[in-house]
């Protein structure tokens, strides 16, 4: 199997780069609060509608299309040119060539995606495991659209891209996390971020206040 980072990595079902076929497979299973609308298959609201599900697989493939657009539209030498004047402004962030070194070390890390100018900076107590994460997982089918039904502003979600779409990886390690995500995110031009919501703990201002703050882009 392909080392990546220092890390073996797994193929599995969804391959280690994202692919308009790898991106939405529909599931019926909801993980969201209930809505009141009807689209459920259910009273409980436990599983969507047939209906539902193919309308949200041809607003999640639309979304994807947009996005793809937006990313192949966007400077590769500004976005190369914002890294660097972040690189020097916070000099205490080092290029990762090993995720193992950062077994259970906290801090902030930089996931850049160079073949869609993108950048995602977030903040765990296991770089190591964190970043593993984001690999491994997959967003949820109903998770796609954030919010739902955003078809022309929904970021795709870091969680959707796979393992080789991360380029390069850039650490801080630090006992302190969560104080300053915001403010390394907001140091890049809205089209180069990839995070949905503002930085920090959700915790500290709310779920509802997070997805206000989120950013929209206008991919249309």
């Amino acid at each position: 199997m392909p080392n990546h980072f220092g890390l073996t990595t797994n193929e599995g079902k969804y391959g280690l780069k994202l692919t308009r076929e790898n991106y939405a497979i529909i599931s019926n299973k909801n993980s969201l609060p209930k809505f009141s609308v009807n689209i459920y298959a259910d009273d409980e609201g436990k599983t969507y509608s047939d209906t539902w599900c193919q309308k949200q697989m041809d607003d999640c493939l639309k979304n994807f299309d947009l996005n793809m657009k937006f990313f192949s539209e966007l400077d590769h030498t500004k976005f190369n040119e914002e890294i660097n004047v972040f690189l020097q402004k916070n000099k205490n962030f080092r290029e990762v060539f090993d995720l193992n070194l950062y077994y259970r070390k906290s801090g902030y890390y930089m996931l850049v995606l160079d073949e869609y100018c993108q950048v995602y900076i977030g903040t765990t107590q296991d770089i190591k495991a964190r970043i593993s994460q984001h690999w491994a997982k997959r967003k949820q089918f109903d998770r796609l659209l954030f919010p739902m039904g955003a078809v022309n502003t929904s970021l795709l979600s870091i969680d959707s891209f796979r393992a080789f779409d991360t380029t390069r990886i850039y650490a801080l390690e630090t006992l302190i996390t969560y104080d300053h995500e915001d403010g390394y995110i907001n140091q890049f031009s809205p089209e180069f971020a990839s995070n949905r919501l503002a930085g920090g703990k959700v915790g500290k201002v709310g779920l509802l206040q997070a997805i206000l703050m989120m950013k929209n882009r206008k991919l249309t």
